[in-house]
């Protein structure tokens, strides 16, 4: 029962990721978004890890390399959450059928600029304080203490991510500000479904069997040929790296096409992209008590 509970899952994830696939094939450009931050993000990680590590190094104090860290880490946030919300912006058009622009993202994007430097610094904080909580954690003598603060940072993260679920749409949508766009994304999902957000886990669930297992898979392989064959070996773990980077930008980017579609079924009714209302109503576990159909 439960076995075939999981295959319905990844089947109906699977469907999603490929009707996501869809519309982001037939508007291309909507790949050069999540590109594009992640070559920026590195560049800024280069520019200010780089000399955060040797600012520590030649002081001999960890603690130098914080500011480094803390602006560059925050920079990174920024990048990613602009990007987030530029790409956001065009799928709203390119699942209505309508042809995008890079430009056109970075235009809506710019409009907002602002609110995504607010809610930047939200997450960025959010992030930073579950991060602490999963370092004191995993740096306790204390197993009991351990184990506890590990789940706590679980449980939170997973808390924190299911509320901020609709913010991007919102926020390219309807441009306000995050107080209010994380407000609207608990109220959608408190009173639309009410458990828990199974689409987008579905698709993440697809995307890992379908491309990150098998290029874990090749990658383990590669490192343990290098020590026999190293060409082969270090050929393999350029590979899965090359797949799991693709793997990473293909699931950003139709986990957030996804993202836009459902909540533009949740807010207006309306079911767009080529979805079906089935899957659209299916992709959150229903509230206990609650008719699936049922409106906000």
């Amino acid at each position: 029962m439960a076995r075939e509970k999981r295959r319905g899952r990844f089947r109906r994830g699977w469907e999603l990721a490929k009707q996501s696939w869809k519309v982001v094939r037939g508007d291309k450009s909507l790949l050069v978004f999540p590109v594009v931050s992640v070559a920026l993000g590195l560049a800024v990680a280069v520019v200010f890890f780089g000399p955060g590590i040797a600012v520590a190094a030649v002081t001999n104090s960890a603690w130098w390399i914080l500011p480094f860290l803390i602006v560059g880490g925050f920079i990174i946030c920024f990048i990613s959450q602009f990007f987030a919300v530029a790409l956001a912006a065009c799928a709203t058009d390119a699942l209505e059928g309508h042809d995008t622009t890079f430009r056109q993202g970075l235009s809506a994007a710019r409009e907002h600029t602002g609110v995504i430097f607010k809610w930047s610094l939200v997450t960025f904080t959010v992030g930073a304080i579950l991060s602490a909580i999963q370092s004191l954690a995993s740096g306790s003598d204390n197993a009991g203490a351990a184990l506890a603060g590990t789940i706590a940072s679980a449980i939170a993260g997973f808390a924190w991510a299911v509320a901020s679920f609709f913010v991007i749409p919102i926020i390219a949508l309807k441009g306000v500000g995050p107080i209010d766009a994380l407000k609207e994304s608990v109220s959608v999902i408190k009173e639309r479904w009410g458990e828990g957000v199974i689409g987008n886990a579905a698709i993440g669930l697809a995307v890992f069997v379908v491309i990150f297992l098998p290029a874990i898979l090749v990658g383990v392989g590669g490192f343990l040929l290098v020590g026999s064959a190293e060409a082969l070996g270090l050929i393999l773990i350029a590979i899965a790296v090359v797949a799991i980077t693709i793997g990473s930008l293909f699931n950003f980017t139709v986990g957030t096409v996804f993202r836009v579609a459902l909540y533009r079924y949740a807010t207006e009714g309306k079911v767009i992209g080529g979805f079906s209302e089935e899957a659209m109503a299916d992709a959150f576990a229903p509230r206990r008590g609650r008719h699936r159909g049922a409106t906000a």
